[in-house]
């Protein structure tokens, strides 16, 4: 349903589409904009499994056995993190996390 209200949006001219703003800029700069856009995708679903789970970023830290600022740091972008780092936010929220490439 949202998608289809977004590709409404943009067919009637209420909003731009992702391509065309892309199309603006040089092809550096767009490739580093896509680059930090799927980090920024990576942590925005972090933050809303942890919402989902109805967990505070507290609680979070506590069933990872990590501290709370950890798990501030990674829904900020500020903290990079690795594969067992997701497999442990995956367990503490109850979910199996699946890694795929496509």
């Amino acid at each position: 349903m949202y998608n289809k209200k977004i590709r409404d949006a943009i067919k009637s001219g209420r909003l731009i589409s992702f391509e065309d703003v892309l199309k603006k800029y040089s092809k550096k700069d767009r490739a580093e904009i896509e680059e930090r856009a799927r980090y920024y995708i990576a942590r925005a679903k972090i933050r809303k499994l942890r919402i989902i789970s109805r967990l505070t970023q507290a609680e979070l830290a506590k069933k990872m056995n990590v501290k709370r600022e950890f798990i501030s740091r990674i829904e900020s972008g500020r903290q990079n993190i690795t594969l067992e780092t997701l497999f442990k936010i995956a367990e503490a929220v109850g979910k199996e996390f699946k890694f795929s490439f496509k």
